[in-house]
């Protein structure tokens, strides 16, 4: 197994906020299933922070080596799939109605 997830509710109740690990030094998709929610946004906020050498890192001669990047992600229903670029950390938050 190389996805590694959890997820959590806003405190306000209005996000569903996911954090989401590859491992695995390639892409792996996954469906995503927001059990319980009644609609979604129609795009989703994200960040990932990927290299393609897992042992990347910053350092004082590159301190912007492995940097967050940030995305928007179409998502207009509680199931949708999204692509995990390898050696990577993905947060998405997605609106929802409960």
């Amino acid at each position: 197994k190389s996805l590694y997830a959890s997820s959590t509710l806003s405190a306000n109740g209005g996000e569903v906020i996911l954090k989401v690990v590859n491992a695995a030094a390639s892409e792996r998709a996954a469906e995503l299933r927001l059990n319980g929610v009644k609609g979604v946004a129609k795009q989703a906020q994200g960040w990932v922070l990927a290299s393609a050498d897992a042992m990347d890192e910053n350092s004082l001669a590159a301190p912007k080596k492995v940097v967050p990047v940030a995305f928007a992600l179409d998502c207009a229903t509680p199931s949708f799939t999204h692509v995990f670029p390898g050696n990577s950390v993905t947060v998405l938050r997605v609106g929802v109605s409960k």
